[in-house]
């Protein structure tokens, strides 16, 4: 039986072709099939109607405030849930595969996915860093079902990682077909469910698309916390073979399998739909919309409007409606609220450590072999990827708002600003967001601390992201607010020698670094190889300081100074509540 793979609507079976529709949403997540322990397969594929359930079913988790894989499942946000469904965790790689089984499970679907991977150039890279991309080494399927499909979906954290998304976009179907393929940037092909890779060991799943061309991505992370981002700069493009981007699952289905009196399926063979089947298959993002005629991947251009647009401005331009125009006041206040995320949940991250006692243990005598990839506890308490995320977005809206002004000051098209005094507005936008984005650590004495966002940028690159500090260390604390810090003389000497490393905002993989305190040097003085590690200085990431320039007042004054001491007050609680002022 041959399967065709096209946008009109499902046409069922007709001179044995089977029709999928992929794009056209019923917008409904259908009651489950199975409800009590087995997986039985009563479908031989995933209809629209499926596709578009289950986009609805990770729309409604992305929309929810929980704050971990087994908190989402657990909770209103999953129409599915029982209380004998079995616990599920997991990081990013595993949410994106256990929400898609999950669902599969429910509405009684087939199931497939790559569970063990090589590197394409044989060499012996970790997988989810190879330099060449990965290649699919053997899969599981459920084309018939199994009788416990619990144990199916906890097994499945234990075999996947981000080296399963590390596939070149042209891998098609096949025997050993891989699980996704690279969409086209349109609204039809980028919808809730689609995937978000970045190279550097991280995955989400994206649960809206917003009328201004924002892309929303909900992901897990290593110590299990669940959140929210947007896409953009912070999933980095690469060369096509590493298969970065968005992509959609990759449509399966069983072929030749035989009924049941109760309608499940028995026998056939599970099949993939091959790329040149796929409408919404593309290398757009790869090659760009105007790929360059020597086929160099990152020469090619992404044009809209006769404008050459950077790769993240052309996505966002493509999926707005009709119309749209950037508002600067509008953008700053989105991205400023977008950090604020990021700043919450590292909060989430950081008291998990200080929970643990992590804090509290010596300082290892080296780094791990890489901060940014590893294993055990560093990897489940430390922060380096999140941090470098977060500086990233710093960056990126920092330099957003400039390019903005002045596409205002020239008249660019697509940008629109009706006030008459765009930087007094930008900075009232500024305050106000910045007094909204609030948050609370604990120090080392028990006494707290006040955050908000603009300090959180100025020790932006303080931050530490080791997890054997303190919390003031981990929060960039100084002077007095430093001073109840439980960190010993080691410690200290740990901090300082990281410092070129924090102020680096790009994620790098290929880097030994697990070098002991006396072997780490400044990056000026020495190799990477040899113990330089990180960067001399970092990018500028002063929004506030921009837009004062940008009004023409000072930057900063005494006042913006925190002083801890003089705000002290007894909490609600009872307990000493030290707050910095806001700036």
């Amino acid at each position: 039986m041959g399967v065709l793979w096209n946008l009109g609507r499902a046409a069922g079976v007709a001179a044995g072709v089977v029709v999928f529709n992929l794009a056209s949403a019923y917008a409904e997540i259908p009651a489950a099939v199975n409800t009590g322990k087995s997986w039985k397969v009563y479908k031989d594929h995933w209809s629209a109607g499926d596709e578009a359930g289950y986009g609805e079913f990770v729309q409604g988790i992305g929309r929810s405030n929980c704050g971990s894989l087994e908190a989402c499942l657990k909770s209103d946000a999953n129409p599915y849930r029982t209380n004998s469904d079995p616990t599920l965790r997991g990081d990013c790689a595993d949410m994106a595969y256990v929400l898609r089984a999950y669902y599969a499970w429910k509405n009684g679907l087939p199931f497939s996915f790559q569970n063990v991977m090589r590197t394409a150039d044989g060499s012996r890279d970790d997988l989810r860093y190879s330099t060449s991309g990965n290649i699919v080494a053997h899969r599981r399927s459920i084309r018939n079902g199994v009788r416990d499909a619990h144990s199916f979906l906890r097994s499945i954290g234990g075999e996947v990682s981000t080296a399963m998304f590390r596939t070149h976009p042209e891998s098609g179907g096949g025997r050993s077909f891989d699980d996704f393929y690279p969409v086209e940037i349109s609204r039809d092909a980028i919808t809730p469910g689609v995937i978000a890779y970045d190279i550097y060991g991280h995955v989400g799943i994206v649960y809206d698309v917003l009328e201004d061309g924002r892309i929303l991505v909900v992901a897990s992370h290593p110590d299990e916390t669940v959140t929210r981002s947007t896409y953009g700069a912070n999933f980095m493009r690469s060369k096509p073979a590493l298969g970065a981007g968005l992509k959609a699952w990759r449509p399966i289905y069983v072929d030749g399998a035989e009924r049941a009196k109760d309608g499940s399926l028995h026998g056939g063979i599970l099949r993939a739909a091959y790329n040149k089947g796929l409408p919404q298959y593309s290398l757009e993002q790869y090659f760009g919309n105007a790929p360059h005629p020597s086929g160099v991947w990152h020469f090619g251009e992404f044009t809209f409007r006769n404008r050459t647009l950077k790769y993240y401005d052309y996505v966002r331009r493509k999926l707005a409606a009709p119309g749209f125009s950037y508002h600067p006041v509008d953008e700053l206040r989105h991205g400023m609220q977008t950090i604020c995320g990021a700043l919450r949940s590292r909060k989430v991250a950081v008291d998990k450590a200080v929970r643990s006692r992590v804090h509290l243990k010596p300082h290892p005598k080296r780094l791990p072999q890489n901060i940014f990839g590893t294993y055990g506890e560093w990897e489940e308490y430390s922060t380096p990827s999140r941090d470098a995320r977060l500086k990233v977005s710093f960056i990126e809206l920092r330099r957003d708002m400039q390019r903005l002004v002045e596409d205002v000051e020239a008249g660019a098209p697509g940008v629109h600003y009706d006030g008459e005094d765009l930087p007094g507005d930008l900075m009232a936008a500024y305050n106000m967001e910045k007094n909204a984005c609030t948050f609370t650590y604990w120090r080392s004495d028990k006494t707290r601390v006040r955050l908000n966002f603009a300090h959180a940028m100025e020790r932006l690159f303080d931050l530490s992201f080791d997890p054997y500090h303190c919390p003031e260390r981990r929060w960039g604390a100084s002077g007095a607010e430093l001073e109840a810090c439980s960190d010993d003389l080691v410690k200290d000497r740990w901090y300082n020698a990281q410092r070129f490393l924090r102020y680096q905002a790009e994620r790098t993989y290929d880097v030994r670094m697990d070098f002991a305190l006396d072997e780490l040097q400044p990056p000026m003085l020495a190799r990477p190889e040899d113990g330089g590690l990180g960067v001399e200085a970092p990018a500028d990431a002063d929004l506030r300081g921009y837009l004062a320039r940008l009004k023409g007042v000072l930057v900063a004054s005494s006042e913006d100074e925190p002083d801890i001491a003089s705000v002290s007050a007894k909490g609600g609680d009872g307990r000493q509540t030290n707050s910095a002022p806001s700036r």
